[in-house]
């Protein structure tokens, strides 16, 4: 058995760990139910506020990868919540708490890495994963924290932001 899990890219064995995997979630922000593609589409369009219209533009990227690539323009950059680098981490846990909350079969294949370090390893992300080798692994830390619920039965329902 490996000691531990490796993912970045929605690809090979461990493509489902990946935020960028296509699993539509549903999330209320500011009162309203929104359907995203994927969980980086939330986390995403959670940079800006629901009644800014960028918000919706993300949201509605064909791709997981144009979502991440918008938010980095400089007319999106500058007009971000300002609220958002405060509660960053706790997006990203509510929407991949909201994946495997609403598609079992994620769950299940979450459930099924048993025990092993879950790693995010992204040669560009350093606080979500390990970036070049170092880094928080904020994100396989989320991971693990929601498996051992889903293990334990004692799935916490996210509340909105």
């Amino acid at each position: 058995m490996v000691a531990e899990i490796k993912f970045c890219l929605p690809v090979g064995k461990w493509w489902f760990l990946s935020p960028y995997a296509e699993f539509p979630i549903k999330m209320e922000v500011d009162g309203k139910f929104y359907t995203f593609s994927t969980v980086e589409h939330y986390y995403q369009a959670m940079k800006f506020y629901a009644s800014d219209e960028r918000f919706d533009v993300i949201r509605n990227l064909a791709t997981s990868d144009e979502a991440r690539v918008m938010t980095k323009k400089p007319e999106y950059k500058i007009s971000r919540r300002v609220d958002f680098d405060k509660h960053k981490f706790d997006i990203m846990e509510q929407g991949l708490r909201a994946k495997f909350m609403q598609h079992p079969e994620a769950a299940k294949m979450l459930k099924a890495t048993g025990d092993v370090v879950l790693i995010k390893s992204c040669p560009i992300c350093y606080k979500c994963g390990f970036g070049e080798g170092s880094g928080e692994n904020r994100m396989g830390k989320i991971l693990m924290k929601i498996r051992d619920e889903l293990k334990s039965n004692c799935f916490h329902t996210p509340s909105s932001l």
